[in-house]
């Protein structure tokens, strides 16, 4: 399992962290207000749906990473397969009943 973060204000103005995890070609979102380091432990993340800015940030950051060697490029390529419209973010491994 992959995870990247990165950090983004809200409306009002609050700092937010946003962790993506990749997991079987597949991305997960969650958010957490910003905490100092005493009492992380103590937030719990919420799921997030993904929305167009969120897959773009999300690029950005994975670009920067492929830059330093620090993600593979199918992440990337899947990323902007999902901007373009050529790919769908779905869970593989449940069943349709």
């Amino acid at each position: 399992m992959e995870r990247v973060s990165w950090q983004a204000r809200t409306e009002n103005g609050s700092a937010v962290v946003y962790e993506a995890s990749y997991f079987g070609k597949w991305w997960q979102l969650t958010c957490t207000p910003k905490a100092p380091r005493s009492q992380r432990n103590e937030v719990e993340p919420c799921p997030v749906e993904f929305t167009r800015e969120l897959w773009e940030a999300l690029r950005d950051v994975l670009m920067r990473k492929y830059r330093r060697r620090r993600v593979a490029w199918n992440m990337v390529q899947q990323v902007e397969d999902i901007l373009a419209g050529r790919a769908t973010n779905k869970r593989k491994d449940q069943r349709h009943l």
